[in-house]
């Protein structure tokens, strides 16, 4: 096996080894966020917690955006409760289309 390091890789400087590692929920999206009916609407549960752990503090960010259609209200709100980490994304979005997950 060769040295990762010696592999030419574009997209790996955009996903930083040095960030915080941090509890991840790993699918956030409107149908796992049940919300008050009353005004002013709060969020009461974070549902299906099946692909939480511990990963880069950018990995929620991606996870979300990823999945979230771009021209859709819900990826508007991402940026509202997520911080944004375009860079990642980038990078993550080329991973996951290269390897065929979605």
């Amino acid at each position: 096996m060769p040295n990762p390091k010696s592999i030419e890789d574009p997209w790996r400087q955009l996903l930083p080894d040095e960030g915080p590692i941090v509890l991840t929920h790993g699918d956030l999206r409107p149908a796992n966020i049940i919300v008050t009916a009353q005004s002013p609407v709060r969020v009461a549960a974070i549902v299906d917690w099946e692909q939480a752990g511990w990963y880069p503090d950018y990995w929620e960010y991606c996870k979300a955006a990823f999945t979230a259609s771009h021209d859709g209200e819900w990826r508007g709100w991402i940026d509202q409760f997520l911080k944004p980490q375009e860079a990642a994304l980038e990078a993550f979005d080329f991973y996951t289309m290269a390897l065929g997950k979605f």
